[in-house]
């Protein structure tokens, strides 16, 4: 990891992306507690995970399209304080002034913000990385930022309201938010865009094009999806499986949650040291493992036998989540990078809706037992079409310098700080954790 983060405006984008991810857990746990507290129905609750993650999943490539050709140290420091000064809107109408219509409608604009952003820093670091071949490694760091935040963010949120109120706890995410763009305000160094520039208009529907005209990546965004949609067959299921299938009752769901946050960060862990095999292996080897996991966890005769079940998909979601994303950066060239990374949001936001109606469908049809067997033997079929389908991903000798060229200059040696000890070695090292709907719109990885 040495290398990577001698890379300055690297670390500034890793620390950015960082706080980006605990600050939206935080800001979502805080606005999930006001408005069922608010309205006492799940219905506000259905309503604000739509406004604030399906429907920007499908209007945020729009505006993708429209911002990926400006100078990104201009446009991330202003969505980040976008974001600052929603938030700050949000805290005041947290108190007596709160509309339920309002404040969906400013989680819905900030929903689309923040995908945006997401997508955007997303291709600064993969210009930033790639000159040097640190794709990869970049990446794995990322996913341990991301993991970090998961795992404190939700109870940091969850404590911020307990202690100070709703209010304090979206004007701290203001607060984070207002950080954040100031670290890339001041950060050097950050990509220029090409200055070669197209139309905004007819953006989107060209990057779609572009998806399906190469063969390899139109076949790995599909298997991503159909993939997404059985590794979220689960999320509605379990908690209905530990207490009525295995008579476990809260301790015991809350677990086999646990077991399978700790198997993706072991995942994680696993990804970093093994991350310069080829693409095609690690998204099998952390698929099969999401499979067989789930399957166990299918047929667990005991409590501690689900946990174990639960811990092995969560390795595969630890591997499988970061090389399914780094595989799509391989095969994408620049002036594409943050079109794809908002496609591949989007994927991560919308497919989950569907595969948590599925299993709850199997569940209510069947049992809990019946739509984790759906979920595991699923997600072999996947594996199995990943080892078929995808023979030509991008081996990783050939990390992306060819195909992300950046204006960042032909030699990579100068985005490099200088080290007296020698030079950068390939030190290669987490993805999505899990809470209940966090792990449906999370299998975004980050």
């Amino acid at each position: 990891m040495k290398p990577v983060l001698r890379i300055p405006v690297f670390r500034r984008l890793l620390a950015a992306y960082t706080l980006n991810e605990l600050a939206y857990w935080v800001g979502t746990i805080a606005l999930t507690l006001l408005i069922y507290r608010r309205t006492g129905s799940a219905f506000g609750a259905t309503a604000f995970f739509l406004c604030a993650q399906f429907v920007p999943a499908l209007l945020s490539p729009m505006l993708v399209a429209r911002l990926d050709q400006l100078p990104p140290r201009r446009v991330l420091p202003a969505l980040y304080w976008l974001e600052a000064a929603i938030f700050l809107a949000l805290a005041a109408l947290a108190g007596r002034h709160f509309m339920l219509a309002t404040v969906l409608a400013l989680s819905l604009v900030n929903g689309i913000v923040a995908l945006t952003g997401r997508s955007l820093a997303r291709a600064a670091t993969v210009a930033v990385t790639s000159p040097a071949g640190l794709l990869r490694e970049g990446n794995a760091l990322g996913n341990a930022g991301f993991s970090l935040a998961f795992l404190i963010g939700p109870a940091l949120g969850g404590a911020a309201v307990a202690a100070g109120g709703t209010t304090q706890a979206l004007l701290g995410d203001a607060g984070l938010f207002a950080v954040i763009g100031l670290v890339l305000a001041t950060a050097t160094g950050l990509p220029e865009p090409s200055p070669v520039r197209s139309p905004a208009r007819g953006r989107v529907r060209a990057a779609v094009a572009h998806v399906r005209e190469r063969p390899p990546l139109r076949g790995l965004m599909l298997l991503q999806a159909s993939g997404i949609l059985f590794f979220t067959i689960s999320v509605p299921v379990e908690v209905v499986f530990a207490q009525h299938s295995l008579h476990a009752g809260p301790a015991g769901y809350g677990a086999m949650v646990s077991a399978w946050g700790a198997g993706a960060v072991a995942g994680a862990a696993v990804y970093a040291r093994w991350n310069r095999l080829p693409s095609r292996a690690l998204i099998v080897i952390g698929s099969g493992a999401l499979g067989i996991g789930l399957l166990i966890m299918a047929l667990a005769p005991t409590l501690a036998v689900a946990i174990i079940g639960a811990a092995v998909a969560g390795v595969g979601n630890g591997i499988e989540s970061v090389a399914g994303r780094t595989a799509v950066q391989e095969l994408t060239d620049a002036s594409w990078m943050a079109l794809m990374m908002s496609l591949q949001e989007s994927l991560y936001q919308t497919v989950p809706g569907a595969g948590i109606l599925l299993g709850g469908t199997i569940a209510a049809l069947g049992s809990p037992r019946a739509a984790l067997a759906v979920a595991g033997a699923g997600s072999l079929v996947i594996t199995l079409l990943v080892w078929v389908m995808l023979t030509d991903l991008a081996p990783p000798a050939a990390a992306v310098a060819d195909a992300v060229a950046v204006p960042l200059g032909t030699d990579p040696a100068p985005l490099l700080e200088s080290d007296p000890a020698g030079s950068p070695g390939s030190d290669p090292t987490p993805s999505v954790p899990r809470l209940e709907q966090a792990r449906a719109s999370a299998v975004r990885h980050q």
